[in-house]
C-alpha cells in the first residue's frame, strides 16, 4: 500500500518536521507514522524473501519490488537526513548541550524512536544486518542491487544522511544504558556503510575525531572486541596501508565533553592484531569449559550460566566470519591490515591453527545412543511407584543431557565452519573470491547488546 502512492505523497508524509516542529525534538505524528510504516515495510520477510511475488501491484514478472522499495529510499534520503537533524540533540558552540533537564528525556525517546526506523532502511540499501551479526538482507533473486554502487556510496555522502548519522552517534555518548543499545546498533550500522564504500563513506568516517577516539580506543575494543577489531583495521586499511599519502583533515569540530583516555601509542595494525589474537584465544578457552560442562551428569545454575557466557563468546567469532563472508570488502580490509604489521599474517595463522586444534579433538557426541534402559524391568507391586519414580528421574536427566549435548554440537559446527572462513581468507591473501557462508543456527550466541 505504500509503494501505490506516487513519489511526491511519499516525500509529503516524510518531510513534515521542518513545517511542524518548531523548537521541539519530536517528529510529527504524520512523519512518526510514515516512518514507522516504511521501516516495517523495509524488513518484513515478504520484502526480503526471494520467494515472494507479485506484491504492491508489481509486475508478474516481478519477484519481489526490492528496486523499487531502494528507489524509494534514495528518493527520500535528503528529507531523512532533515529528520534525523531535527532530532539529534543540539549542542552549544560553547559545549554541552541546549535542552533542558525536562526535556532530556523527551529528546532521547525522539531520536531512539527515529533511529530504530531509520536502521532498517539503510539496511535494505546495503543488505547487510551488522546488528544482526552482519547477517545479509536478501537471499536469492530478485534485485538488480546487492550491495552499494559508488553512485549510491556518493548520494548518501551528497545527501548529508551519512554525516547526520555519524553526528548523532557522536553527539549521543552520555545516554542511558537503554539508548546506548540502540547508539551501539546505529555504531555498527555506520560501519556497514562505511566498509560497503570504504573509499568513500570509510575515508570520511575515519575523519570524524568524536568517532576514532572512541572506537579506536583500548577500552572500547575491551568491551566489544570484534567491533573494535573492525573499527582497527578499516582504519588501519585506509590510513596505514600507504605511508606516503597525505593524512586525512579533521572536518568535524569534536566535542567538548568527550572525556577518553589517552591515545594509545601503538599502531592501528597492531591494535586490530592484538585484538584478534585475543579473539581466538578466548574461544579457545570457552570450548575447553564448554566441553567439560557438558560432560557432566549433573549441572548446576552456575555451569548454565556459564554455558551461556560461553556461547557468546564462540559467537563472536561467528559475527567476525559473517563480516568476512558476507561484506564484498571484507577480507581485503583485514588482510590489508594484518600486513600493515610485520608478523601479524603468521601470528594469525598461529592461533587459528590452534583453534582448529582444539576443535579437532572436541567429542562429537554423533552416536549417542538415544535410548534410557533401565536397571531392572521385573517389578514387584509394593515398589512399582518407587521404580517409577526412579525412571522417571533417569529419562529426565538423560533428555537433558542429550538436549545439551545437542546444542554442544551445533555451536561447535558453527564455530567449525566460521574458523574455516578466517582459514581460507588467511589463506588466499587476496582478499576477494571467497564464497562459503556461514548463516547463523538458531541458538543465540550474540551479544545481549544485540
Amino acid at each position: 500500500a505504500f509503494l501505490s502512492h506516487s513519489e511526491e505523497d511519499i516525500m509529503s508524509i516524510l518531510s513534515s518536521p521542518s513545517k511542524e516542529m518548531n523548537n521541539t525534538n519530536d517528529l510529527p505524528p504524520l512523519t512518526a507514522v510514515g516512518l514507522s510504516s516504511f521501516a516495517t515495510l523495509c524488513s518484513s520477510k515478504e520484502m526480503t524473501c526471494s520467494s515472494s511475488t507479485k506484491l504492491s501491484g508489481t509486475s508478474i514478472e516481478s519477484v519481489c519490488p526490492r528496486d523499487e522499495v531502494s528507489d524509494t529510499i534514495f528518493n527520500s534520503i535528503d528529507t531523512l537526513a532533515r529528520i534525523i537533524e531535527c532530532v539529534r540533540p543540539k549542542q552549544s558552540v560553547f559545549g554541552g548541550d541546549n535542552t533542558g533537564k525536562a526535556e532530556e528525556s523527551s529528546t532521547t525517546a525522539s531520536w531512539v524512536r527515529t533511529v530504530v526506523c531509520i536502521i532498517p532502511m539503510v539496511e535494505y540499501l546495503i543488505n547487510i544486518q551488522a546488528r544482526f551479526d552482519f547477517q545479509i538482507v536478501f537471499e536469492g533473486g530478485g534485485s538488480k542491487k546487492t550491495t552499494l554502487s559508488d553512485s549510491d556510496a556518493k548520494s548518501l555522502l551528497d545527501s548529508g544522511l551519512f554525516r547526520e548519522l555519524l553526528s548523532l552517534y557522536t553527539c549521543t555518548q552520555n545516554e542511558s544504558d537503554a539508548s546506548n543499545v540502540v547508539r551501539l546498533q546505529l555504531l555498527r550500522t555506520i560501519f556497514a556503510m562505511s566498509v560497503q564504500a570504504p573509499n568513500t563513506l570509510g575515508s570520511y568516517a575515519i575523519r570524524v575525531p568524536d568517532l576514532v577516539k572512541e572506537v579506536h580506543a583500548s577500552k572500547f575494543m575491551d568491551i566489544h572486541l570484534v567491533d573494535g577489531i573492525l573499527w582497527t583495521a578499516l582504519g588501519s586499511s585506509l590510513l596505514e596501508s600507504k605511508s606516503e599519502a597525505p593524512k586525512p583533515r579533521l572536518k568535524l569540530r569534536t566535542n567538548a565533553k568527550l572525556n577518553l583516555p589517552p591515545a594509545d601509542t601503538s599502531t592501528l595494525a597492531e591494535r586490530c592484531s592484538t585484538g584478534f589474537e585475543q579473539l581466538c584465544k578466548s574461544c579457545n578457552a570457552a570450548l575447553t569449559s564448554y566441553k567439560d560442562i557438558v560432560g557432566r551428569e549433573d549441572q548446576s545454575q552456575d555451569d548454565e550460566n556459564n554455558v551461556q557466557k560461553h556461547k557468546e563468546t564462540l559467537g563472536s567469532i561467528v559475527k567476525f566470519s559473517n563480516y568476512l563472508s558476507n561484506c564484498p570488502h571484507g577480507i581485503k580490509i583485514w588482510l590489508d591490515s594484518l600486513n600493515n604489521n610485520d608478523d601479524a599474517p603468521q601470528k594469525a595463522k598461529a592461533v587459528i591453527a590452534d583453534l582448529r586444534s582444539i576443535l579437532a579433538r572436541l567429542p562429537s557426541y554423533a552416536d549417542e545412543e538415544t535410548g534410557v534402559t533401565g536397571a531392572d524391568h521385573k517389578k514387584d507391586d509394593d515398589n512399582d511407584n518407587l521404580i517409577t519414580d526412579d525412571h522417571s528421574e533417569v529419562r529426565l536427566k538423560a533428555t537433558s543431557m542429550r538436549q545439551r549435548r545437542k546444542d554442544f554440537r551445533q555451536v561447535v559446527s558453527l564455530v567449525r565452519s566460521s574458523v574455516k572462513v578466517i582459514a581460507l581468507a588467511l589463506e588466499s591473501q587476496k582478499g576477494a573470491g571467497l564464497s562459503l557462508k556461514t548463516p547463523m543456527l538458531s541458538y543465540n550466541a550474540s551479544s545481549k547488546t544485540d
